[in-house]
């Protein structure tokens, strides 16, 4: 993601909170139609790249290395990348039927994979970059290597196969390469997925700290507006936590609503304590996350099952459109995240 400057402290680092958030976990959302592969996703489901942020105003240097170096893993290790693997490993088992067996010569449809942008070595210099900054960070720092080592071979993997479906080259050699090849590519989809769960937690709770302690400093210099925009952020993504917890079939209805209704409270108090048009646009695409998040409420209070159909578009990674699934809120968190990006005080 490209970097922006924010005019106001305060949105640098709820923004940051918001990437991230949004990046993190999450790994729930296509399982169900996955279990039955044999497989797990290797990385959480696509979230969309929005601008990152350079830290500004009069914040600690603390503060604002921390953003700096969240910057560099989110923007440049992240967004960049695990979002196209994600992709990449969807369209791969879309038409591939059993990850552990792979292609068997008799699929009728055959997509192949996709490409991905970079090799890996802008993300290898941001986290160089982002180590050397302060505060040092031993178990973070570690995590971004080890990203680093297991994108590389994805790429690696993905690239390796990739010209042969796209060429077709599988009807030559009746799916030789493509079976010889399938072990290595979901070894190196794991093994992402692996290090990718362990940086998404170290930098989850760094998230955590800096959307608390903004919240608290912006409510002490009397702020409110302000500060119950934070607030939207971190109840919102308690939500996205609950998702990330929990298999979708093990939420209930007493797990999901509080943290609905604490949400909609806060949406209620921003509402009251600003009415600036420059504004409207965020507080809508709120409104658009509490009606997804009520949407899946009422889907997994009915008990109402998704449909076929509605599995093979969660498959395939259009979960966003389906209503009343994980998806669609986690679609609507991200328009959060833009919108919160063009928001101005």
């Amino acid at each position: 993601m490209q970097q922006r400057m924010m005019s106001r402290t305060y949105t640098t680092l709820i923004l940051i909170a918001l990437i991230l958030g949004s990046t993190l976990g999450c790994a729930r959302i296509s399982e169900l139609v996955k279990k039955g592969r044999g497989e797990d996703p290797p990385v959480p489901p696509p979230t969309r790249d929005y601008p990152g942020s350079t830290p500004v105003g009069d914040t600690s240097d603390d503060d604002n290395n921390i953003v700096k170096k969240t910057n560099y893993y989110i923007t440049d290790c992240y967004n960049r990348y695990s979002n196209r693997i994600v992709d990449s490993h969807n369209r791969y088992l879309s038409w591939v039927k059993s990850a552990e067996q792979g292609p068997t010569g008799k699929e009728s449809i055959v997509y192949g994979l996709y490409d991905v942008n970079g090799d890996g070595s802008d993300c290898e210099k941001a986290v160089a970059s982002a180590k050397g900054i302060e505060p040092m960070m031993p178990e973070l720092d570690e995590a971004a290597d080890n990203y680093v080592v297991a994108l590389k071979e994805v790429i690696t993997a993905i690239r390796g196969i990739y010209q042969y479906y796209e060429q077709d080259d599988y009807k030559d050699d009746n799916f030789a390469k493509g079976k010889a090849a399938h072990a290595g590519l979901m070894d190196a989809f794991k093994k992402f997925k692996d290090v990718n769960t362990v940086f998404a937690a170290q930098v989850d709770k760094l998230e955590d700290d800096v959307a608390e302690k903004e919240l608290a400093r912006l409510s002490d210099d009397g702020k409110t507006y302000e500060a119950v925009v934070v607030e939207t952020g971190i109840k919102a993504k308690k939500i996205k936590n609950l998702l990330q917890a929990k298999e979708f079939d093990q939420i209930t209805v007493d797990d999901l609503s509080p943290l609905i209704d604490d949400f909609s409270t806060t949406v209620d108090k921003m509402k009251a304590s600003n009415a600036k048009p420059m504004t409207s646009m965020y507080t809508n695409s709120c409104d658009s996350f509490l009606k997804a998040s009520k949407e899946m409420m009422r889907r997994i209070r009915d008990k109402k099952p998704f449909t076929d159909f509605e599995k093979r578009q969660i498959a395939m990674g259009f979960e966003e459109t389906i209503e009343g699934s994980p998806g669609k809120v986690i679609g609507a968190y991200n328009d959060m995240i833009r919108d919160r990006h063009f928001t101005r005080f």
